[in-house]
């Protein structure tokens, strides 16, 4: 082969050499051009992720911060509540504890009311049948108490109660249990006491009672007061012991007034007549 047949051959291969090396960078200029546009991807797909991850994590601060000052709202509310309740409770026992004083309290005279004082007097006749113990009853009444309120009017007739509750309770010792029976009519329940001390109890009642006065515009008003007293005996009923004593007041009145009159063991039968 001449040398221009060989210079041509070699510049053939040398061009085919340049050739296959500029397929090879163009091979790979492809794949890292892949490679960048997988990297793009890649990229705008974590961008867009961040992005929303940022726009739930904004939508969670959001509801968080939302929900806090709902929760805030509700609390302030529930705690208001809670003072509103806890003052409607306080208003509730104070009206209970009034209501209770009502029953069981006369508001004229500051004894006990006539139900109260009866279940007082059970409760004390059940112990008595526990422990042997005695118990007597006092029943009285003012004298001529119309009559203060004839001459005198209504409010000098309940200023002379008032005094003479008062005077009721100083009378008694301090286990003795006093109420107003209705009216001018009042009873005592004495614990742990038989007959010849009830009299005795009565008697000093009465005594203070005739040696009291009530200041009214001036001028005094004098009562006096009949007591019957009755010992209650085992087993006997409360409304027993009380009829005797009722019956023992109307003696008291019928021999004058004024005076204390012992019970019999047995009441004596209904008659129907009212102590005069």
């Amino acid at each position: 082969m001449s040398s221009d047949a060989d210079e041509e051959f070699s510049l053939y291969a040398h061009e085919q050499a340049v050739i296959r090396r500029a397929e090879e960078m163009l091979e790979q200029l492809d794949e890292v051009a892949a490679g960048v546009r997988q990297l793009a991807r890649a990229y705008q797909d974590g961008y867009h992720e961040s992005r929303r991850m940022v726009r739930i994590s904004d939508r969670m601060q959001l509801d968080l911060h939302d929900a806090n000052r709902t929760l805030s709202l509700q609390t302030r509310e529930l705690n208001a509540l809670n003072a509103a309740l806890l003052k409607e409770i306080e208003r509730r026992e104070q009206l209970e504890q009034e209501l209770r004083r009502i029953a069981s309290v006369d508001e004229l005279t500051g004894l006990h009311t006539r139900r109260h004082l009866l279940e007082l007097g059970e409760h004390e006749l059940k112990r008595m049948g526990r422990h042997g113990r005695g118990l007597s009853v006092l029943l009285l009444d003012l004298d001529h108490f119309k009559r203060v309120n004839d001459a005198h009017g209504h409010a000098a007739g309940d200023r002379v109660l008032e005094h003479f509750g008062t005077l009721f309770r100083s009378a008694l010792r301090e286990d003795d249990i006093p109420g107003r029976f209705g009216g001018e009519e009042f009873m005592a329940v004495l614990p742990e006491t038989a007959l010849a001390a009830a009299t005795e109890i009565a008697e000093r009642l009465r005594g203070r009672v005739a040696d009291a006065e009530t200041a009214w515009k001036g001028e005094p008003l004098r009562v006096t007061i009949s007591i019957g007293v009755a010992e209650a005996v085992p087993g006997e009923a409360l409304e027993r012991v009380i009829a005797r004593a009722d019956h023992a007041l109307y003696v008291a009145k019928r021999n004058g007034r004024n005076r204390v009159e012992q019970a019999a063991t047995e009441p004596p039968p209904a008659t129907g007549q009212e102590s005069p």
